[in-house]
């Protein structure tokens, strides 16, 4: 991990950012979707907005069903990702994940408060690495 991570608070979540350059012949930023689960900082989602191979994960530190993001589809990763939680699919994807308490406590408002902070940071730390 070359970049520190970056956090941000929306309630019962956090979205935790760092970019990722130590995969070979990869790289790009991830952003962690956290909860506090019965004490415990887990990880519910993740997203790979990687050049390469975007994918993304649900419920990483269990089952991690991890699937790969078609860029002729979707087209850019980090834009996909951005828009899975503007448009408010946080929620079921927490669900599928397997944290149902989570998905239930989520208040999307709150999510939707502090989206532009999560998107002006994932764009500033990819675009740190790209220029660099």
């Amino acid at each position: 991990m070359s970049h520190p991570e970056t956090r941000l608070s929306a309630g019962a979540i956090d979205f935790a950012m760092h970019y990722r350059d130590d995969i070979a012949g990869d790289e790009g930023l991830c952003i962690e979707v956290r909860a506090d689960v019965d004490g415990a900082d887990v990880e519910l989602l993740r997203f790979d907005c990687f050049r390469v191979a975007p994918h993304y994960h649900y419920g990483p530190e269990a089952d991690d069903e991890r699937l790969m993001l078609d860029a002729t589809a979707a087209g850019d990763s980090l834009e996909w990702t951005l828009g899975v939680f503007e448009r408010g699919r946080l929620p079921a994807m927490i669900e599928r994940a397997g944290y149902e308490s989570t998905a239930a406590a989520l208040d999307e408002s709150v999510v939707q408060a502090v989206l532009p902070e999560v998107v002006r940071t994932a764009k500033a730390i990819t675009s740190e690495h790209q220029s660099g």
